[in-house]
């Protein structure tokens, strides 16, 4: 197979559909996963299109757990390719569509296993993947694959996913997961991330206010299968002084943002909110299960034309579901789940005309509990004593930092020993809402190293070739080195720690050097990936070979670790 023709596509849409493309063609099962605004409809409903359009008598399903995404997708793809919506089935029972005799068929996990497959598929695409359980665990989704597997064993399954983990298992690819449990998805084959789309433009920043601490609360609410109980937390948050907190935080912040998506508890709670906005002069309604599906689409039809600036909702819009305007979000939906988390983030990151950033103003803690949204805090074994914070406060600043952050992003201060905070008489957990709060997890980390000391003699020289291979560190880490051959000075290393086994510092100056030596593209996410893709990155032709004790480097490509 030749190599795809790219339409309008943005340069990371095209990079991914050319690696998903390729490794189809090499491997079973394929995972993509593209941070919440990146388009992934776009990607996997563009990847069916040319399928379809070079192999028309192709067999291809669709298949989400959900009748809002596969609508999405399905009229997605009509707009790509409207020549072919008489080559697409939708099948979905509780609309009363179900065809299934289509090349292309688009159904929901649920109908499609209750119903018998006839097509011999060669592609099953599966929306919103971290929904895959375990090997181990089965159900509908497995269900589907098997027979799809049993007709042609030689299928391709691609995953999609905006957060590739799951509550109480870990990571839903390779083996970082639950102790017991087999990932159906071996690896990670593509990674477009929050942080790279956010640098790139495609996103607006994420700028975070949190409000007291609810710890102490929170720790007397019981945990059910890893999550907090929903009757207690409603509870807990139906307590006038939350309700309050809640109108108030926004009446002190939101000045300005037109529009305000809330997170509630129960319908209990989205209800009393609903109440107290429209009684400080707000136009505010809810959306939940128990309303007819009429009367949803009415309230978000009366958000988008303006009859209502705050929409509340209980579980309703945490995916597939948009509305660029959305400028601020308002965290009142305590949660241990990392994906819930992100997945509330990514309804108000879209760009949108005089949108500059996201404004969160967390009354939840989540912040604190999951720590930066573009590589959140996973857990999967059994907790052992008492867990650090995802988060450290800084003492100079009272900013939130990374837990493993040398340095605060906000002010540049060393972090010292833990008594600075109290000798400055700072109790970062009990800060109120009106203190200002900037999260910046979702900007680029700055340079937090040493200056460098002075180089030792230099000399130029030729670079003849290069190569990237793997190898191990003396801790066994797997790490890619990139080699330049050079005329008498011999073979100059760099080690690039692609995959992030050191850490996630080292992790993002070998991703920001990938992107300086190939002029700008999305840079790889495994060292086979970075292998198979050398041949992109642009190495000068002349180096300044300097000695970096048993190293030799090339100062032009040393240079972005100082």
């Amino acid at each position: 197979m030749g190599r795809l023709f790219f339409m309008d596509l943005r340069i990371y849409q095209k990079t991914a559909l050319e690696v998903i493309f390729r490794d189809l063609l090499n491997e079973t099962e394929v995972l993509l996963v593209a941070a919440t605004g990146a388009g992934k409809t776009v990607i996997f409903d563009e990847l069916i299109r040319r399928f379809m359009t070079r192999y028309p008598k192709m067999n291809i399903l669709f298949m989400a757990h959900r009748q809002e995404l596969v609508y999405q997708a399905y009229y997605k793809l009509i707009s790509l390719w409207p020549e072919g919506v008489e080559n697409i089935g939708l099948a979905c029972a509780g609309t009363g569509l179900v065809d299934l005799t289509r090349p292309v068929t688009m159904g929901s996990v649920q109908t499609l296993a209750r119903r018998e497959l006839k097509a011999n598929f060669r592609l099953l695409v599966v929306d919103e993947c971290h929904h895959v359980p375990s090997l181990e665990k089965g159900g509908q989704y497995h269900k589907v694959i098997g027979r799809l597997r049993a007709q042609n064993p030689d299928l391709r399954v691609l995953g999609v996913t905006a957060t590739p983990y799951r509550l109480g298992h870990g990571y839903v690819y390779g083996n970082e997961c639950r102790e017991g449990r087999s990932n159906f998805f071996p690896r990670l084959n593509f990674l477009i991330g929050l942080n790279d789309l956010i640098r790139d433009g495609f996103l607006v920043p994420i700028r975070a206010k949190e409000g007291l601490s609810m710890e102490k609360a929170l720790a007397k609410v019981s945990v059910k299968q890893g999550e907090y109980d929903i009757d207690e937390l409603s509870r807990l948050y139906q307590e006038e002084s939350h309700i309050e907190a809640a109108v108030n935080a926004l009446a002190v912040h939101g000045e300005g943002r037109k529009k305000a998506l809330v997170f509630a508890v129960s319908v209990a709670h989205a209800q009393k909110l609903a109440g107290a906005f429209n009684a400080r002069g707000y136009r505010a309604s809810a959306v939940y299960s128990l309303l007819s599906s009429e009367e949803r689409l009415r309230i978000l039809r009366d958000f988008e034309n303006d009859s209502l600036n705050i929409l509340i909702n209980v579980g309703i819009l945490t995916e597939g579901w948009d509305s660029p305007r959305v400028s601020l979000i308002l965290m009142c939906r305590p949660t241990k789940a990392p994906a819930l988390f992100v997945q509330m983030l990514g309804r108000g990151t879209r760009v949108c005309s005089g949108k500059k950033d996201l404004l969160v103003l967390d009354l939840a803690d989540n912040f604190k509990t999951h720590g930066d949204p573009a590589s959140p805090v996973v857990t999967f074994r059994k907790k052992r004593g008492a867990e650090s914070p995802a988060y450290r406060d800084c003492p100079a600043c009272r900013s939130l930092g990374a837990r493993e952050d040398a340095v605060c992003r906000h002010c540049g201060r060393r972090f010292g020993d833990a008594e600075e905070a109290l000798e400055r008489g700072v109790a970062p957990l009990e800060r109120p809402l009106s203190s200002p709060l900037d999260f910046p997890g979702a900007l680029s980390l700055p340079e937090v190293m040493e200056p460098p000391a002075p180089p030792p003699p230099a000399e130029k020289h030729k670079v003849e070739s290069y190569r990237i291979y793997r190898t191990l560190t003396s801790s066994g880490k797997a790490m890619a080195v990139l080699a330049l051959y050079c005329q008498k000075a011999g073979c100059v290393r760099h080690w690039m720690d692609i995959e992030g086994a050191s850490s996630v510092k080292s992790r993002f100056y070998a991703r920001e050097l990938w992107r300086k030596l190939s002029g700008g593209l999305i840079p790889p996410v495994t060292i086979d990936e970075a292998i198979a893709r050398a041949a992109e990155l642009k190495i000068p032709g002349e180096v300044t070979v300097i000695i970096d004790g048993d190293f030799r480097r090339a100062r032009e490509i040393w240079a972005p670790y100082h």
